[in-house]
């Protein structure tokens, strides 16, 4: 495994909040967006010594924020607390704007700590200095009857308002904010029909419809075995008769069972259960985790008149297939991540439950609840099935779609590319919708991400590039762990979703500036709250991101950039800063810059790295040319190729691609080869108590390690654990490594 090693920074007592942080601020609100290395505990926790709670986690934050007004520019008293995540001992808190009681449109501010309070982290898109009446001039029901008008009268007869609140609605213009008073509501029909069910924000002063979007983006026993006829993958497979799991059974008169993963279901019953007559038991799609219905939302339901003395079995067959095979997918599905992953997914309703609905009369499949599926293919497809499924899940995660209905950003593409990622994960293939579809998508791609200011692009081919990236890093995952790689890969895109969930929108793909999935991977390898310092998976993800052009900063005169950490400062801190034109290192730990010209496209990854020729004094920035950074004090041995894709005409900001050019040979430098033979028996003690443990195991490996002064074989043993070798073995290994 290859990891990238940081300083390890000194801490110190901080007199004030402003003492080191480093501040991004908002082009329209004037007030900071992001504020990083804080370092700072909330006055109401002693500097660490009254423990933080999830009793009083909303409080203290909210005094912290109002004791640091002044840089945070935000009124604590009109949030309120969204989420509280503890995940890997840190604590992620997001909370949610509110002007005199009305909530705020998908606002957000959220805070990052450490388990203990220490607050590391600030990410906000908070909204100053609104002012708008409260009262609604435009009532509820004129409001629905505006957007009514703008359906075929045939369809508008159907639909009534659901899930209706009153607002502010923040309207982003070129120079300014404009705020709204506003009625949001969903459009729907008592039916699911999605190709009419959409949102509307309407303006509650005129009646003016401010934007609208499709809102679908899913003594005896009686015993016996559930199968059925499905599509093992494709709807064009010859089909399988199955076992059912997880699907209820009722029993008359005495309850429900639910079958295993074998589809056998078992129900104890009173001695006398065979005199009632019928004695039936009532079969339905229906279970803990999912229920597929008819589209017009009946059950489907089969009743058979059974008795003790024998099995009261069931295949469901062709007249039934389409939904059995999306209960059967959707259930595999479930018990997968549960089993593999340790997640189990919840509704959009709040319940553990996802319902399905079959055989809709469109060409497509929805997610949302109930997840809908149109003519025969969309039900017959698993990679159709698992993609809706994740869809759900995101939503869950991130309380809404990550990125609908702005079908062109970064954000959709995530929604897209990530559904895809975990149904080809799951399928262990990297195309997506073979069978249902003479074009599928497929992961395994070469699609170049072409910067944020040119990024237009429609949410599944965009979805392409970002599940390029996730499923290069799992196949390099597998390439150096074998089959553990692919569940080590999920693991950390899962767990980088939840994080990432919990800072404001909009999200993007690896810009610094703003929330970006790059950064919250980072975080999510990151195995002690301290990415300087090293993190698993490091030189992993940066060839998966750039593979796809990913790796991808814009600079604004006076930005630093930390390439290996993906944070963005002004002047100090990282590698470098940007400054009129040109590229400096003359502030604190950054080593110099060096120009190598014009050379073409050669690969970032490839281009010679001189021994010489660094400045601190001033680069010149020039469209084409590739440059190389030291990397900042604490990273020796590691440098940065970067290449100028872009320059404003007034030098006021910079497009970089770069790659960061990890260099493994100082993981084993303090390495003391004579005396391998004295950790073997540790080595082997750790790994006989693996179990999925991963950072438990580090953490004693590390301890053990460090104790005994083998500080730099700590380093070797992400890359290697699952492998169960001894330590003399990972050196071999390691060598191969850097010879190659």
């Amino acid at each position: 495994m290859d990891i990238f090693k940081g300083e390890n920074k000194a801490k110190r007592e901080k007199t004030r909040l402003s003492d080191n942080i480093l501040v991004i601020k908002n082009r329209l609100t004037k007030i900071p967006d992001r504020v990083t290395k804080i370092e700072t505990y909330p006055t109401a926790l002693k500097k660490g010594t009254v423990p933080l709670t999830r009793e009083n986690i909303e409080t203290t934050f909210k005094k912290f924020l109002t004791e640091h007004k002044k840089v945070f520019g935000v009124e604590s008293k009109n949030l309120k607390l969204i989420t509280a995540k503890n995940i890997d001992n840190k604590w992620y808190v997001k909370y949610g704007q509110y002007y005199k009681g009305i909530p705020v449109y998908d606002t957000t501010i959220s805070l990052e700590s450490s388990e203990d309070g220490q607050v590391s982290t600030y990410a906000a898109n908070y909204q100053p200095d609104i002012d708008v009446p409260t009262e609604p001039k435009i009532s509820l029901e004129e409001a629905v009857a505006a957007a009514k008008k703008t359906y075929a009268k045939k369809d508008a007869k159907k639909l009534e308002h659901k899930e209706e609140t009153l607002l502010i609605y923040p309207e982003n213009l070129e120079d300014s904010v404009t705020y709204h008073l506003a009625w949001k509501f969903l459009l729907a029909g008592e039916q699911p029909e999605p190709e009419l069910e959409q949102y509307f924000i309407v303006d509650a002063m005129d009646g003016r419809i401010i934007r609208s979007y499709t809102a679908r983006f899913p003594g005896a026993w009686v015993k016996g075995t559930v199968l059925g006829e499905i599509y093992p993958e494709n709807p064009t497979d010859a089909t399988s008769t199955m076992p059912i799991r997880n699907a209820s059974v009722k029993i008359a008169n005495s309850g429900n069972t639910t079958t295993d993963q074998s589809g056998h279901y078992a129900r104890y019953v009173s001695w006398w259960w065979n005199f009632f007559s019928p004695k039936n038991v009532k079969f339905t799609l229906e279970g803990p985790y999912v229920r597929v219905q008819n589209h017009d939302g009946s059950n489907y339901v089969i009743t058979r008149n059974c008795n003790t003395a024998q099995p009261c079995n069931l295949t469901w067959t062709a007249t039934d297939r389409d939904h059995i095979n999306v209960f059967y997918h959707m259930n595999l599905y479930h018990d997968w991540l549960q089993n593999e992953l340790g997640y189990s997914w919840v509704n959009l309703d709040g319940t553990s439950r996802f319902n399905a609905r079959v055989n809709g009369n469109f060409s497509n499949a929805y997610a949302g609840d109930p997840l809908s599926f149109g003519n025969d293919p969309f039900a017959r497809s698993s990679d159709v099935i698992y993609h809706e499924c994740t869809h759900n899940i995101l939503y869950h995660e991130y309380g809404n779609w990550i990125g609908w209905p702005e079908s062109h950003s970064e954000a959709y593409a995530m929604d897209e590319g990530f559904s895809d990622y975990f149904s080809c994960s799951f399928t262990n293939e990297s195309r997506h919708g073979e069978g249902y579809t003479s074009n599928p998508r497929d992961l395994q791609n070469t699609r170049q991400y072409p910067g944020r200011e040119s990024y237009n692009i429609e949410g599944h081919s965009g979805g392409m590039i970002i599940g390029g990236a996730a499923w290069d890093l799992r196949q390099r995952l597998v390439r150096n762990h074998g089959n553990a790689g692919a569940r080590i890969a999920d693991e950390l895109i899962l767990k980088a979703h939840q994080i990432l969930s919990t800072y404001p929108r909009k999200y993007y793909f690896s810009d610094p500036h703003e929330s970006n999935f790059l950064s919250a991977l980072y975080r999510a390898a990151d195995i002690d709250n301290n990415l300087l310092n090293g993190f698993p998976f490091f030189n992993d993800i940066q060839h998966a991101f750039h593979n796809h052009a990913l790796l991808q900063v814009i600079l604004n005169t006076g930005d630093s950039f930390d390439f290996s950490t993906n944070t963005v400062g002004r002047y100090t801190g990282g590698d470098l800063y940007y400054y009129q034109g040109k590229f400096w290192a003359n502030n604190l730990h950054q080593r110099g810059v060096c120009s190598l010209g014009n050379i073409g496209n050669v690969d970032l990854a490839t281009v010679t790295i001189p021994s010489s020729g660094y400045t601190h004094q001033g680069v010149n920035a020039v469209k084409d040319h590739t440059y190389v950074s030291k990397a900042q004090e604490g990273e020796a041995g590691s440098h940065i190729a970067f290449r100028v894709h872009a320059i404003s005409a007034d030098k006021s900001k910079v497009t970089l691609r770069y790659f960061y050019r990890f260099n493994p040979s100082w993981y084993v430098a303090n390495l003391r080869t004579k005396e391998i033979h004295k950790l073997d028996c540790h080595w082997a003690s750790l790994m006989a108590d693996h179990n999925r443990s991963y950072c438990k195991n580090l953490t004693e490996a590390a301890k053990l390690i460090k104790e005994k002064g083998y500080n730099g074989c700590y380093y070797c043993l992400p890359r290697y654990d699952t492998d169960k070798l001894s330590l003399a073995k990972v050196i071999q290994n390691l060598d191969q490594d850097l010879k190659s």
